[in-house]
């Protein structure tokens, strides 16, 4: 990889290639060389976005591979580097959600809909906040004597 922005460029364009193609390790493996490119010292110019979109690529790699914890991460990781990565926040709650993290999933499930109040842009949110309401509301119903 070139030492360069292009070479950090050129891992998140092989990232998402090979994301597409079903290939989560190789694809998560390029992202983190991406990642470690931009944080290494050795290129200088990386945008924080494009930093941020290679977390929020390799959290939904993980998604995939149902790695809950690391995708939670590595959307954090996103946000601090851009807040407004809608996809970070996005993913942060479906992982969040699936960790049992319920009130934070919620606060960032309401975010998207706050950043995209579309209805056309934003039925996954939609639907990840109505599950979230019933598992938070199973979580305080009193327990069945």
């Amino acid at each position: 990889l070139e030492h360069s922005k292009k070479g950090v460029e050129d891992a998140k364009n092989q990232g998402n290639s090979l994301f597409s193609q079903g290939s989560l390790d190789e694809c998560v493996r390029w992202f983190s060389k991406g990642i470690w490119l931009a944080e290494s010292k050795k290129v200088q110019d990386v945008p924080s976005d494009l930093h941020s979109i290679l977390y929020s690529n390799r959290s939904f790699a993980h998604i995939k591979q149902k790695k809950w914890a690391e995708a939670e991460e590595d959307c954090s990781k996103a946000l601090a580097l851009n807040a407004k990565n809608t996809k970070a926040v996005y993913r942060r709650a479906m992982a969040r959600f699936e960790l049992g993290k319920f009130e934070g999933a919620k606060a960032d499930v309401e975010q998207v809909l706050k950043d995209l109040p579309d209805p056309s842009s934003n039925k996954e949110a939609v639907d990840l906040k109505g599950k979230i309401v019933d598992a938070l509301a199973k979580k305080s119903a009193p327990a069945a004597a």
